[in-house]
């Protein structure tokens, strides 16, 4: 069996994309978020995005299953609160869900944490383990930098992280460290923050 270990939902529906947008536009109005309710996916619309995007690169490369998560760019923790990052995670984490029990033969989930800058990633123990124990997925993103490009959080060796670590250990699941979009003007995203986040969290485990 071939598996791809790193796949992102880079073509999802565009309703999802909507919701996120108004999400992201009345960030500081707690009373206009919009309601998981207001999110119109079908089941056809989810097969559509998928069909001719990472199904069809499956069958052309060859490879038989993909471990996959919501888009890594679109995380994005540093917008908004703890309350704004849990509500677009347990969004995007529903709709690698529904991915995979359309297509339990070619994918198998990795979820999103409800990061944010400061707040503890104790407070993301919850949606790892609903992720992990209602939804089957098999590990989470866990973004070094949730201020993205400002690096406000201790490092991965310290002490802060070492309660969420130890639940990823009760169950059984590895993490993908991996950031999220820039807001730092200095680092481009794909282009600088990414190349340099893997080279600072390598750093801080040596």
């Amino acid at each position: 069996m071939i598996i791809d270990c790193h796949g992102h939902y880079t073509t999802e529906p565009k309703d999802l994309l909507r919701w996120r947008k108004e999400q992201v536009e009345h960030v500081k109005e707690p009373a206009k978020q919009p309601s998981k309710a207001s999110l119109k996916v079908s089941d056809d619309e989810i097969r559509e995005s998928l069909e001719g995007a990472q199904l069809k690169l499956q069958r052309e490369r060859g490879t038989d299953v993909t471990i996959f998560s919501p888009r890594a760019m679109g995380m994005s923790h540093h917008i908004g609160d703890y309350n704004v990052s849990l509500a677009w995670s347990q969004l995007c984490n529903e709709m690698i869900h529904r991915v995979c029990t359309l297509y339990p033969d070619n994918f198998i989930g990795v979820c999103q944490l409800p990061q944010s800058p400061g707040v503890s990633p104790d407070s993301c123990i919850g949606e790892l383990e609903r992720c992990v124990k209602e939804f089957g997925f098999v590990g989470c993103n866990l973004n070094p930098d949730p201020s993205g490009g400002y690096w406000t959080a201790p490092p991965l060796t310290d002490r802060w992280w070492y309660k969420f670590y130890e639940k990823m250990v009760e169950l059984d699941v590895p993490a993908m460290v991996h950031v999220s979009a820039s807001c730092n003007p200095c680092f481009h995203g794909t282009g600088a923050h990414y190349i340099n986040a893997d080279t600072t969290a390598f750093m801080q485990l040596i």
